[in-house]
């Protein structure tokens, strides 16, 4: 499997839409569907997704009286869930306190 580029946890709320109610979605739509997202937040998600090539535009679509852009999912669930577990594995083997310690600094996790 591909290296996959790290997502927010609000891409991957947008994500957890397109899994749980399937086919293709307007960003509006998501907005809906979604427990707390804004459209702002899902449009900017929508944007950030296309570019990482986790989500692709499936069609042209009336929302009311106006063309938008619909979108569908380039991975799948369980695609996502084996790579976080690959990830996970290959971190294990490299693991130390100081390599933990060393992620979250420079996630900027954690206050050293």
């Amino acid at each position: 499997m591909k290296k996959l580029p790290r997502i927010s946890q609000k891409e991957q709320d947008v994500l957890l839409v397109f899994w749980r109610d399937g086919g293709n979605l307007t960003a509006s739509a998501i907005a809906d569907k979604g427990d707390g997202l804004g459209i702002n937040t899902v449009q900017a998600a929508v944007r950030n997704l296309l570019k990482k090539e986790y989500i692709e535009i499936s069609d042209i679509v009336y929302s009311g009286t106006v063309l938008t852009r619909s979108y569908k999912p380039v991975i799948s669930a369980e695609q996502y869930a084996a790579y976080q577990l690959q990830i996970l594995k290959i971190n294990a083997k490299n693991f130390s306190v100081s390599n933990f310690v060393e992620h979250f600094k420079e996630n900027n996790e954690l206050d050293c």
